[in-house]
């Protein structure tokens, strides 16, 4: 409900990686153009536009103050709440950050 999927962006599925994980999408998330999915993501999370997350995708993670806390799989992070996923365009490092923002959606854009 009231995600959106950006051009060209797609999800795994059993046969190319997911296995017996169910790759789905929460409410209020936004799929970047181009980008990629291998994990279930949950309620208001981003995936920026290119990225290609797969389960095993090491993650920089960082606190609420902006500290780095940890590296971890992608898989760890599954079907978690208010996520933004970037790659940091100096180090190509792929991070989540807690995402403060929510997606809303063009009605008259999406009403098909």
């Amino acid at each position: 409900k009231n995600s959106d999927l950006g051009g060209g962006c797609s999800t795994m599925g059993t046969l190319s990686g997911g296995n017996n994980v169910k790759i789905s999408i929460g409410e209020n998330c936004l799929l970047g153009a181009n980008s990629g999915l291998g994990i279930p993501i949950g309620n208001n999370c981003i995936i920026e536009a290119g990225l290609y997350l797969t389960g095993g995708s090491k993650i920089t993670t960082y606190s609420s103050d902006n500290n780095i806390e940890s590296i971890v799989k992608a898989s760890q992070l599954a079907g978690k709440d208010n996520l933004l996923f970037i790659r940091n365009s100096q180090s190509g490092a792929i991070e989540v950050r807690i995402n403060s923002k929510s997606v809303a959606l063009n009605k008259t854009l999406h009403k098909n």
